[in-house]
C-alpha cells in the first residue's frame, strides 16, 4: 500500500523535472572543447533524445529504488534489521544501476554525442552518489510511516484503556445513588403517599435517562438540564430548603455537547462532600458560558469521609480525556469549590 499511495504524483511531475535537472548537471560537467565542439553538429531532434536518456536514466534510479524497497522490506529474514536491510538495499540498488550505466553505454552512438570514457565514470558517479540519495529518501519515508502507525497505535490503545476505565467507573456509579432514593422512598411511603407516587416518576425518569445515555460519550446541553431538573426533584423532597440550586447561562450553548451525567455527578458530588442545613444551605451554581460550564458550591466539608470519594470526578476527568485534548479544571478554594467543564462541538 506504502508503495502505490502518492507516487503516481512523483512519477507524473517528479520525474521530468528531475531529468531536466539531471540533464543540465551533465550539460555542465561535459562542457569541454571537444563536447561543446560536438553540439555544433546537434539537431533539435539529438537534444530531445538526450532529454529523453535523462528521462530514462531518472526512471531507472527512482523505479530501482522503489522495486527494492518492496521487495527487500517483504523479505521476513531482514524485516526486524533496519541497518543491515538499508545497507542491503543501498548496495543493491548502486549496483543494478551502475550495471545499467555501463550496458546503455556499450550501444554504438554516433560520434557527436561525445560518450566517451570519462562520460561513463561521471555518469557511474551521478548514479552512485543519486542511489545513496533515493535509498536513504525511500528509507526515511518508511521510518516516518511506521512512526506515524506506532503513534496511532498507542493512542488508539490509549483510548481503548480510558474506555474501559471508564466503563468500570461507570459501574460504581448507580449502587449508591439508587440505596439512597430507595431510602427516601421507603419514608415517603409512610409519610405521605402522594407525593411517594411523584417521586417514584421522576426517579424512574431519572434511571431511564441514565440508562439510554450511559453508552454514549455525548448528549446535548439542553437535554442534560432537562433531566436535571428531575434529578434535582428528588433531591428537593429529601432535603428541601437545604439546597438552593441555580442554573444560569447563555442560551446559544445549550445546543452545545457535554460528557452524560456530567451535572448529576458534580451535584453529587457537592451534597455527598459537604454538610448543611435549613440555615446554613448548600449552595450550587450551574453556569453555562464561554465554551464551558461552570459548577461551583459552598464549601462546609464533613468531618468524615463518605465511601466512594472521588469516583465522580475520576469519571467526570476520563470521560473528557477520551472525548478531546480540554480536560475539566478544577479549583479547590478554602471558601467554594469550582469545576469548569468545556463545552464541546459534535
Amino acid at each position: 500500500m506504502m508503495y502505490t499511495r502518492h507516487y503516481k504524483y512523483l512519477r507524473l511531475y517528479g520525474y521530468p523535472v528531475f531529468a531536466v535537472f539531471l540533464n543540465l548537471i551533465l550539460i555542465l560537467l561535459n562542457s569541454d572543447e571537444s563536447n561543446i565542439k560536438g553540439w555544433k553538429f546537434y539537431n533539435n531532434t539529438d537534444f530531445v533524445i538526450e532529454g529523453l536518456f535523462c528521462l530514462i536514466f531518472t526512471i531507472a534510479l527512482f523505479e530501482t529504488g522503489l522495486w527494492l524497497s518492496k521487495i527487500i522490506n517483504a523479505t521476513s529474514a531482514l524485516k526486524k534489521t533496519g541497518s543491515l536491510r538499508f545497507i542491503f538495499k543501498l548496495l543493491l540498488h548502486i549496483l543494478i544501476v551502475s550495471v545499467l550505466v555501463i550496458l546503455f553505454f556499450n550501444i554504438d552512438f554516433p560520434q557527436k554525442y561525445g560518450y566517451n570514457d570519462l562520460v561513463v565514470r561521471r555518469a557511474l558517479i551521478i548514479g552512485f552518489i543519486f542511489s545513496i540519495l533515493i535509498t536513504t529518501g525511500f528509507t526515511a519515508e518508511e521510518l516516518l510511516i511506521k512512526w506515524n502507525e506506532s503513534e496511532l497505535e498507542a493512542s488508539e490503545n490509549k483510548k481503548q484503556a480510558l474506555q474501559s476505565e471508564l466503563n468500570a467507573l461507570k459501574l460504581q456509579l448507580d449502587p449508591h445513588f439508587l440505596f439512597n432514593n430507595l431510602s427516601t422512598l421507603t419514608s415517603l411511603i409512610e409519610e405521605n403517599q402522594e407525593t411517594a407516587v411523584q417521586y417514584v416518576t421522576n426517579l424512574s425518569a431519572v434511571y431511564r435517562y441514565v440508562l439510554s445515555n450511559r453508552n454514549k460519550n455525548m448528549i446535548v446541553l439542553k437535554t442534560e438540564l432537562d433531566f436535571i431538573k428531575e434529578y434535582l426533584f428528588l433531591y428537593q423532597i429529601r432535603y428541601g430548603p437545604s439546597i438552593v440550586i441555580n442554573i444560569t447561562g447563555e442560551t446559544h450553548n445549550l445546543n452545545k455537547f457535554i460528557a452524560p451525567l456530567t451535572l448529576q455527578l458534580l451535584i453529587e458530588n457537592a451534597i455527598k462532600h459537604n454538610s448543611f442545613s435549613t440555615t446554613a444551605p448548600l449552595i450550587i451554581n450551574i453556569n453555562y458560558q464561554n465554551d464551558w460550564i461552570i459548577v461551583d458550591n459552598n464549601k462546609s466539608a464533613k468531618f468524615t469521609k463518605e465511601p466512594g470519594e472521588g469516583i465522580g470526578l475520576a469519571h467526570i476527568y476520563h470521560s473528557y480525556k477520551l472525548l478531546g485534548d480540554t480536560i475539566p479544571v478544577i479549583h479547590d478554594l478554602e471558601t467554594t469549590f469550582e469545576v469548569r467543564v468545556p463545552l464541546l462541538n459534535n
